[in-house]
């Protein structure tokens, strides 16, 4: 095997085993003050937008993985607190759904106070920051978003 191959699966081992190492999801969604641990993190495709393919990401408390339409039945309740967001194939967030338990009025759509940084599609994998910048108040709710994920890319 010559030594550009060893080092491209090298590579690609590392990533792996960086991806491995942390928890898909890990920071902070609070409703009213009160956390919800989000745990999961899944991608699907969504319909394009604006010309744009699109990504399905749902952030939940509880297991969500075998659920075909996760995201729909996740805004209700069934996987605990959860955010539901759609990206476009640059990362940027063109829809925004919160579930929070703690919250009386959800879910609610909330777009354009979220926002994504460092996101990455690559390698099969995707990641980023998404981020409320701190809290704000929708419904008379207040809430705040500031994860860290990464995932396998639909």
């Amino acid at each position: 095997m010559n030594a550009i191959l060893r080092l491209i699966l090298l590579a690609q081992f590392l990533v792996f085993i960086s991806f491995a190492a942390e928890p898909p999801v890990s920071g902070t969604f609070t409703g009213d003050g009160k956390p919800a641990q989000l745990a999961y993190v899944s991608a699907t495709k969504g319909e394009p937008f604006d010309g744009k393919d699109t990504t399905v990401l749902v952030f939940t408390e509880k297991d969500h993985a075998a659920e075909k339409h996760a995201d729909i039945i996740a805004s209700f309740g069934k996987f605990g607190s959860a955010l539901i967001l759609i990206v476009n194939s640059e990362g940027k967030i063109i829809s925004c759904e919160v579930a929070h338990s703690a919250l009386a009025k959800t879910p609610f759509s909330s777009s354009g106070v979220i926002e994504m940084k460092e996101f990455k599609n690559e390698n099969g994998e995707m990641s980023g920051k998404v981020s409320t910048g701190g809290e704000h108040e929708s419904l008379g709710q207040k809430w705040n978003v500031e994860l860290t994920f990464h995932t396998k890319a639909p």
